[in-house]
This record gives structure tokens, sequence and C-alpha cells, in this order.
């Protein structure tokens, strides 16, 4: 829901509030808790997220990139049984709303509320002026439960938003699969390119985002599983400039597709990013190039049989 007058109110409700980019193991824990709570009490959940991200209304002149987009959000949070998704327009006026403005008048006052879930660290309302001491307190003032989940650590590693989000800029994309509990995706659109990979007995499939505001890995080479109208495949992905030929004025993302020979321009495709094989390297010449991304390719199908039990 996007319009809180469709929402009924219901005193009986578990609510939880954030972003939720990525919906990561820490976010996974808050869902878990809410559907065992649903299960326990037969209350109502409801997750309120905000679109577009605070960080983009909030900074604007900062590039900043996300790990989903709202529709990608949506789709993995509709697996944890909840009953309400209300997304609410993230704007300069919405960010004015106090962290006590919005537990009465939002939670409390429009959707309902009987126990808050969210966790060790929520900061919510102006200048982030909400944490989790203010918001007991607002639960004590006002007659609601408070439950914090505490801090997650994968590998040392505090589980969070941005924390994926740096580690995926290191390119690091196995242990981004740690935090995130599945494999980090982007979704796209094949393009026509330059046909360069075709010429060079290596097709590839040109891939523009379907937005340009999700964050895409260190340029590397990367092993993939591509899924085309539901069937999976796998391959080598290539994100950078192409520096043995002309440099490209722009970042370019381009897969491989092991076995794979049909007409795709114009069609959806999903990648997700299993492991980060090597840097994006200049070549002295195309045909070294293309020695280099043999060598590649059966450092992928180990990877793959080994990982997936599949046999090429």
């Amino acid at each position: 829901m996007r319009n809180i007058n469709k929402i009924v109110k219901d005193p009986n409700s578990i609510v939880t509030v954030g972003v939720f980019d990525g919906v990561h193991i820490a976010h996974q824990e808050i869902l878990r808790r809410m559907k065992e709570e649903k299960l326990k009490t037969g209350a109502r959940t409801v997750l309120v997220t905000f679109d577009p991200h605070p960080q983009e209304v909030l900074h604007p002149n900062e590039k900043f990139y996300i790990l989903t987009t709202i529709d990608e959000r949506i789709e993995l949070l509709s697996d944890y049984d909840l009953d309400i998704i209300f997304v609410v327009n993230f704007t300069p006026e919405f960010s004015n709303i106090t962290a006590e403005e919005f537990c009465k008048e939002i939670m409390l006052g429009r959707i309902g509320l009987r126990k808050v879930i969210v966790g060790y660290n929520h900061a919510f309302g102006k200048n982030r002026e909400g944490n989790p001491e203010k918001l007991k307190g607002f639960g004590e003032k006002y007659g609601f439960e408070v439950e914090l989940i505490p801090q997650l650590l994968v590998e040392n590693n505090p589980v969070s938003s941005s924390k994926i989000r740096s580690i995926l800029n290191e390119g690091n994309v196995r242990l981004a699969s740690k935090l995130l509990g599945r494999y980090y995706f982007i979704n796209g659109v094949v393009v026509k390119g330059s046909g360069r990979g075709k010429e060079l007995g290596i097709p590839t499939a040109n891939i523009e985002p379907i937005s340009l505001r999700k964050l895409m890995p260190k340029n590397g080479v990367y092993v993939v599983r591509v899924t085309i109208d539901r069937k999976h495949y796998f391959g080598l992905m290539n994100i950078g400039y192409r520096p043995t030929f002309e440099l490209d004025s722009e970042r370019v993302a381009e897969v491989n597709i092991f076995d794979f020979d049909e007409e795709i321009y114009f069609k959806h495709i999903k990648v997700e990013f299993i492991d980060r094989l090597r840097d994006e390297m200049k070549f002295p010449t195309p045909r070294e190039l293309v020695e280099q991304i043999e060598r590649d390719k059966k450092d992928a199908v180990k990877l793959i049989e080994k990982e997936f039990s599949v046999i090429f």
C-alpha cells in the first residue's frame, strides 16, 4: 500500500519500520520474529518502508547507490507472510516529522500498534533523533511493546546495508552474499553493444540496468548465474571500460553466457554474482584477451561444478 488512508486501523498490529535496503540477514531476523509473533498472537503484521531511499532525498548531491529497487525489495519482502507492506513516499516534508509524531500519529493513530520490532540501532524521525531508548520511552508512554533485534556479525563484519555497499564496492561479492543470505543481483535489459565479443568468438550480452540508482560491484570479471525467461544459465560477467580496445566512455556490463546461442535483445535478464575472478585488465592484443577469457571460463566452470553440482 502507498496510501495510508487505505490502511484500516487495527490496534492488534505488530509493526516494523525501516528502509530494508537489500533485505539482508539482519532484516530477515526481524521478519522471522514478526512471523513468529503473528503465529503466536494472531496479530496483524505491518512493515513500513520508504521510497525513495532517505539518503537520496536528504543528500541529493551525493552519489548514493541502493542494493534493491523498491520493486525488488517488495518481491523479497513478500516471502515473509506480511499482512501489509506500507511504502511511504519519502519527501523533504516527510523528513521533518519528529520521532514522537511518527509514533503517535502514524504508527499509533493511523496503523494501530501492539508491538514494534526493530534493529538494535534503529534511528527514525527528524534528523534521526529517534533511537531505541526513545522508542522504549514512547512505548511506556503510549502503551506498546518494543523488541530490539541484536546486532548480527558475519566473519567479524556487522550486517548492515551500508557495510554490504562497502563490500560490493571492493568487489567481494562472495562475502556480500553471506551478509545478504543470497547472491547479490541486478536486473536489466539486454541491449545492442559494439559486437566486438562476437567478432572475437566470445559473444556477450550487454546489460542496461533497470535502475541507474542500483549499485554495480567493482569493475572486474565475475562468475555469475543469469535468469532469462525463468531459465537459469551460468556465465562470466565483465564490468568496466574494456581497456584492451579504445576505452569506453561509459561503464559497461556484459555477460558471456555459457552454452547459449539465442537471440535475447531487449529481453529482461537477472544476473546474480557468485564470485569475483580478477580485475579488469588491458591486454597487448585481442588474442591475449581471448586466451585469458578461456582461462577464466575454466576457473568459472570448476567453481560452478563444485558449488551447484552442474556438469558442463
